[in-house]
């Protein structure tokens, strides 16, 4: 052992074990085998979920390769695809994220065959979730635990329910059809069917979020003597495996983008989809407890220099996160005209910090040439690196 790693082990055990808490996941792999105390603290249940508590996020795209981008500092780190995925041949398209753990669909609509996986990006493992029946385009997905079993957060469940409208792809589903609700326990390795009544419509831009083990999307549905639908949360708690009515929404734009904020409550972005459309950051009250949860807002933006947050067919769901000091992070893909009429303008990644001021900084971290390029459509992510293990 060298001298640096004799003067760390010397230090008093909590020293330590703060000094471990600062240190990122990937580095954590790699000092695993340093020693056994080490590995018996790196590997212990308690110090993994404090380790995720207090980790920074991050971005996760996936293209040909997996692409983590530290919003803050703006570094980026490239690493190769999980073998599995690389076997398969189809595309990662729809990620939903809860303590580091990746939800993953994937596939390849023209063939109408998909698939669904667990994937830690930090241990590189992967794992397929066989179907009750068969995957369909038409599915959401969420991912949480029962958060009243606090020695069993390692419990985790998947969700899925189909939306009662159209696929993802524009083929309207057949309407005598009940929508399907199923709950699949990782520990059993098995679905279940929940008796759940599906009269919403999830907003399609919302893969959802995962919030202190439970789901939560942005929906429309018809109220009781409402002439129009209204939009709302709509939750789902695992610990009683309900969906709920969480509360209502701000009045809705044409792009709607919710995240969570702070560990604790949602914030929810919109934008018009116009260049020079201002973007509203709203946040809501916290989620635990017994109180009404309600929305304000946080900060507006209207400048003549924002970018198009959109979300449309041909380009990734963007990717944000709100930091501190009033200030949204998004990483996305934005056309950029050259001035040449005749030529198909290129795709470019753009990392933009914004705050009540407007654009502070923007970062190009790729570009794309060709009509052929799709981009990593809706599957960037928010993530926070762990050293969870698989629960399957």
């Amino acid at each position: 052992m060298d001298s640096s790693k004799r003067s760390l082990s010397s230090l008093p055990p909590e020293l330590i074990e703060e000094i471990l808490y600062r240190t990122p996941a990937e580095s954590l792999v790699r000092a695993k085998p340093t020693c056994k105390q080490w590995y018996a603290l790196i590997t212990d249940t308690r110090f993994i979920y404090e380790h995720v508590r207090r980790s920074p996020q991050r971005f996760i795209r996936t293209e040909e390769t997996v692409q983590i981008m530290d919003p803050v500092t703006r570094t980026r780190s490239h690493s190769p695809l999980p073998k599995e995925l690389q076997r398969c041949s189809y595309e990662i398209i729809m990620m939903v994220h809860c303590d580091g753990l990746m939800l993953c669909m994937s596939g390849n609509s023209q063939y109408r065959k998909f698939n669904l996986a667990i994937w830690n990006p930090v241990l590189r493992k992967l794992v397929w979730i066989k179907p009750s029946l068969r995957f369909t385009q038409s599915d959401y997905y969420g991912i949480g635990y029962d958060d009243s079993k606090k020695k069993c957060r390692y419990d985790y469940k998947i969700l899925r329910f189909t939306d009662r409208r159209y696929d993802r792809y524009g083929d309207y589903c057949d309407e005598d059809r009940e929508p399907e609700v199923e709950i699949y326990e990782c520990k059993t390795r098995s679905w279940r069917t929940l008796d759940a009544k599906v009269d919403w419509d999830v907003d399609i831009a919302c893969k959802g979020v995962s919030v202190m083990g439970n789901m939560y999307w942005y929906a429309q549905k018809y109220w009781v003597g409402e002439e129009e639908h209204k939009n709302y949360i709509l939750g789902f708690d695992f610990s009683v495996e309900t969906f709920r009515d969480v509360c209502f929404s701000p009045p809705s734009r044409e792009d709607n983008y919710l995240a969570c904020f702070d560990g604790d409550r949602l914030s929810l972005l919109q934008q018009d989809q116009e260049t020079t459309s201002p973007i509203e950051v709203w946040v809501s009250s916290k989620l635990a407890g017994d109180g009404d949860v309600s929305f304000s807002k946080y900060f507006s933006v209207s400048r003549p220099d924002l970018p198009a947050l959109l979300f449309h067919t041909d380009m990734a769901h963007p990717v944000y996160c709100i930091g501190k000091h009033k200030r949204v992070m998004a990483w996305c893909e934005v056309d950029v005209y050259e001035g040449e009429d005749d030529k198909i303008p290129p795709t470019c990644i753009i990392l933009y910090e914004i705050d009540e001021g407007g654009v502070r900084r923007q970062l190009e971290t790729e570009r794309h040439y060709g009509s052929g390029y799709i981009g990593t459509f809706l599957c960037g992510y928010v993530y926070v690196p762990s050293l969870v293990p698989l629960p399957v």
